[in-house]
């Protein structure tokens, strides 16, 4: 009998619908960014550093109508994909996406985001210990300091990559299926 009740609670367990969108987030080896502060330029004593993440998502559902995503850092949404982030299909960096191709059964997205602030004098040690030869000062829009691949800045600057852990920063993807049913799949950021 113990063994039909443990065998009944496995057949239970694998006849639950599965999510319509599964998530993983991937170790980016994208590039980590300085950037001027655009959006805030009152802002003097900080700048804007941008830790690429990178995400694979699987779609397991044929009655998906469409999908999207936002992100929520500090505990706020950011709407603003120029301002606040960008996406791209990792397939095709040349150009931001506004929304995901439900062609494919997997998507790898790059998300850029330009929220995380670091004083200039942190910054200016990044610069230092990557021997990059340019100054914060006369950042304009459009300029780019790229410092490092995302898993290496990950592993040599532990102590900001937990300061950036401490939020429970997240990827909210909206999945609407055929029929106008809207599910909403929360996925954590790892920094």
């Amino acid at each position: 009998m113990k063994y039909i009740n443990i065998l009944l609670i496995f057949f239970l367990a694998s006849c639950e619908p599965k999510e319509p969108v599964s998530v993983k987030e991937i170790i980016s080896n994208e590039v980590v960014t300085i950037l001027p502060n655009v959006k805030n330029p009152s802002i003097r004593d900080s700048i804007p550093l941008s830790v690429p993440i990178e995400f694979e998502i699987t779609i397991n559902s044929s009655n998906l109508k469409t999908l999207d995503l936002f992100c929520l850092i500090d505990g706020k949404r950011l709407l603003d994909d120029f301002l606040d982030y960008q996406v791209y299909d990792k397939q095709n960096k040349s150009k931001p996406i506004h929304t995901l191709d439900l062609s494919s059964k997997k998507i790898t997205i790059i998300i850029k985001e330009r929220n995380h602030l670091i004083s200039k004098k942190d910054a200016l040690k990044l610069l230092k210990k990557y021997k990059i030869n340019q100054s914060l000062d006369n950042l304009k829009f459009g300029d780019t300091l790229k410092l490092i691949s995302s898993n290496k800045f990950r592993k040599e600057n532990e102590a900001m990559i937990n300061e950036f852990n401490k939020v429970n920063d997240s990827l909210v993807f909206r999945a609407i299926l055929n029929g106008g049913k809207m599910i909403l799949v929360k996925k954590k950021i790892n920094w």
